[in-house]
């Protein structure tokens, strides 16, 4: 069991690792879409990875409970940004929205259960990553619900949002563990940072779209 359990550990942190590098090189790649699009899925890939081995090593292994919390905002973020490029102006499935619920409910129990059993956890942290994933997904259920044509044309800024916000949590998790000793900062100050490339991306893409319709204007 414990070869398994240090298997599984080598593989979440490879494919961590290698999720890190191959989503900055998709980031840098944004303005090729071949190719951002090639190296958006390799990371996808291994952010599917890397969710599953830490579930793996939550629910066998009695890992760090703190990574379940990660898990659940980096992959619920990956897979919701996917679906906003792949469905753009159209609306979410049934399927979709009922995810979304499942993992909210699943996100306030963990931290209910966290917070009632006590012992070595950052609240600060853990309370930040569940408001996180609360954004997202009650974001994406208001959207279902009523304002799918209003919010239907920023399907690329949620890309934008979601896809950073998977790799935030996937650097928040690397960074934590790296630099145990300077926790929460060591935790925190990657979503700083990611938070900061989301603001400057979407307000790039939000200028360029801006440009082109004063060009088709005039």
């Amino acid at each position: 069991m414990q070869t398994l359990h240090t298997l599984n550990i080598f593989t979440h942190i490879g494919f961590g690792t290698l999720a890190l590098g191959i989503g900055l090189i998709a980031l840098l790649y944004q303005n090729q879409p071949q190719r951002h699009t090639q190296f958006g899925r390799y990371f996808l890939y291994c952010l599917g990875i890397v969710v599953g081995t830490a579930a793996i090593g939550i629910v066998f292994f009695r890992s760090n409970p703190f990574l379940l919390m990660l898990t659940l905002l980096g992959g619920y973020v990956g897979y919701s940004g996917y679906r906003a490029v792949r469905l753009r102006e159209r609306k979410r499935t049934l399927t979709d929205s009922l995810l979304t619920i499942s993992v909210l409910m699943a996100g306030v129990l963990f931290a209910r259960s966290m917070q009632l059993a006590g012992g070595n956890w950052s609240p600060t942290v853990v309370y930040s990553t569940l408001s996180a994933l609360g954004l997202v997904g009650g974001y994406d259920l208001l959207k279902y619900v009523w304002l799918h044509e209003r919010l239907k044309t920023w399907w690329l800024y949620e890309h934008i949002y979601k896809m950073l916000s998977a790799y935030s949590a996937i650097l928040s998790a690397f960074s934590g563990t790296v630099l145990p000793n300077y926790k929460p900062y060591s935790q925190i100050l990657p979503s700083v940072l990611c938070v900061s490339a989301i603001i400057y991306f979407i307000w790039q893409r939000a200028r360029s779209r801006r440009r082109l319709s004063d060009r088709i204007i005039f």
